[in-house]
């Protein structure tokens, strides 16, 4: 059956949308044509409506440990409270914890999530419980020596469903030996699949490589052939502290990169995030909340605000990443349109934040500047709710 999605803000204008077989099949203003009666009619007046954001780097079983090592630096913050903490869970754990992480995304408009973690069976079936897209990567340390047992894996479930999909995620150059950083690049070859991994997210870790293999982490990459065997096939999170070298190292190979805002600042990790510079070199630059350990929350709208102000601010210029490009960021480019994924979220830009202007005259800065995730009324996935705000009938 088809939905049609009626009376929404799209672009300052009240549209009617048609969803069919999960995806937009027309966009078309608000009563121009009568509405087929076979369809599923869904009220979405006063609502505007997004394409669905997309959380590029995450953590998601740890919500178990939101609030846990809280103002510390990212070396103790891993060794002393959260790497211990994470030899205690098990596989009901990492569901449950997985299972709130995506519940907690849908809410506040996040309709895919890339992942790095452990157990990921159980994560796979949290994410197939809540609804939610997903890409979930086997975080690898040291030599790979499991890597056998993990590409076994990944076959067996890539022959049984399209979601989620999977990722080798060797976890950083300071964790994973040359052995295992190629172990895992071939296996991501031989498998067809990504890699995600931690790149340049503090001083320490570049200066550190620079002290144990005389060059940058990107030149170690390079010089490991990893780049030119992957390619656009490396999802890069953080990528803070760049030299120019590794900027271009980044553009030639149109590389992914993550920027998590909201963690970098508060972990101290940084917060001048070459993206003008990135992008201008051939990257792709996308957002992501890392784990609710070190953002406290999976808020995508909350990050795309912090993005946009830190530009805006360590550059000295308030024209630079202006709202539309912000939020291009956080959907991958998706939009409102026919053909593509009905992957929606439905936001109230007037409450909580009562306006004397209507909203809907500038629905993309609202979204960014002036709302947060508890403004989110409804998502959708492939054209079914998969959230529905209590306050909604």
């Amino acid at each position: 059956m088809k939905t049609i999605l009626q009376n929404a803000i799209l672009n300052n204008k009240a549209v009617d949308i048609t969803i069919d077989n999960g995806l937009i099949t027309n966009v078309e203003e608000t009563n121009k044509n009568p509405l087929p009666q076979e369809a599923e009619v869904i009220d979405c007046s006063e609502l505007a409506i997004f394409p669905g954001l997309c959380n590029m780097h995450s953590h998601a079983p740890m919500t178990l440990f939101r609030g846990l090592g809280d103002d510390q630096p990212l070396d103790i913050w891993l060794n002393q409270y959260i790497w211990p903490a994470e030899q205690k869970l098990n596989d009901e754990l990492v569901y449950q914890g997985t299972l709130q992480a995506c519940r907690e995304m849908l809410a506040t408009g996040t309709t895919a999530f890339n992942d790095m973690y452990f157990r990921l069976p159980a994560m796979a079936q949290a994410v197939k419980d809540s609804g939610i897209r997903a890409m979930l990567g086997y975080n690898i340390f040291g030599d790979g020596d499991e890597i056998e047992n993990i590409k076994k894996e990944i076959l067996n479930s890539q022959s049984s469903t399209i979601n989620p999909r999977f990722s080798i995620a060797p976890h950083s150059v300071y964790t994973v030996s040359a052995k295992g950083l190629r172990r895992c690049a071939d296996a991501c070859v031989e498998l067809h699949v990504p890699m995600h991994i931690h790149m340049n997210e503090t001083l320490k870790e570049v200066d550190d490589c620079l002290r144990e293999h005389g060059c940058r982490p990107w030149e170690y990459l390079d010089q490991l052939g990893i780049l030119d065997q992957l390619g656009t096939n490396i999802i890069a999170a953080h990528t803070l502290h760049l030299s120019d070298n590794e900027i271009k190292l980044i553009g030639d190979h149109h590389i992914t990169c993550v920027h998590c805002p909201n963690s970098n600042l508060k972990l101290g990790s940084g917060f001048r995030f070459p993206m003008l510079e990135l992008i201008d070199a051939g990257a792709r630059v996308t957002l992501g909340t890392d784990g609710s350990a070190s953002s406290n929350n999976l808020d995508m709208i909350e990050v795309m605000k912090t993005a946009a102000l830190l530009q805006k601010g360590w550059r000295g210029d308030p024209t630079v990443a202006p709202a539309e490009q912000i939020l291009s960021l956080a959907t991958l480019g998706h939009t409102v349109a026919p053909g593509q994924p009905a992957c929606l979220v439905l936001v109230k830009l007037n409450s909580p934040i009562p306006t004397t202007i209507e909203s809907s005259s500038h629905p993309t800065s609202n979204l960014i500047y002036a709302t947060h995730g508890e403004s989110v009324v409804m998502t959708l996935v492939d054209g079914k709710v998969v959230y529905k705000s209590a306050n909604v009938k």
